[in-house]
């Protein structure tokens, strides 16, 4: 499924189950807006993970772009990657040329 987004000329490719939400960015995308974009999804899906923290006051935007530069990696690999805890989820974020956010709760 594509959608996009009206803050973005870029596509979003998203597909969810009952334990991943997945949302992979075309670049240019800041990195930290894909993350967001992506975890506020994820509370949506499941309001367990609405606990304090809010999302926007765990995910520091500014330094969580500079993980990553722009020739980073070539064109067909994901890598590099970073992970971390989120409301006891696991987020995943692989960076090629797209940038793909992944969710991961317990099942």
């Amino acid at each position: 499924m594509a959608e996009s987004s009206p803050h973005r000329e870029s596509t979003v490719e998203a597909w969810s189950t009952n334990t991943h939400v997945v949302r992979e960015f075309d670049r240019p995308v800041r990195v930290s807006d894909a993350v967001m974009e992506t975890l506020i999804e994820a509370v949506e899906e499941w309001p367990e993970l609405s606990r304090s923290p809010t999302v926007f006051e765990f995910v520091d935007k500014d330094n969580l772009d500079g993980l990553f530069k722009t020739r980073a990696v070539d064109e067909i690999s994901h890598t590099p990657s970073v992970e971390f805890l989120f409301q006891g989820a696991l987020v995943t974020v692989m960076y090629a040329s797209t940038v793909r956010v992944i969710v991961e709760r317990d099942a």
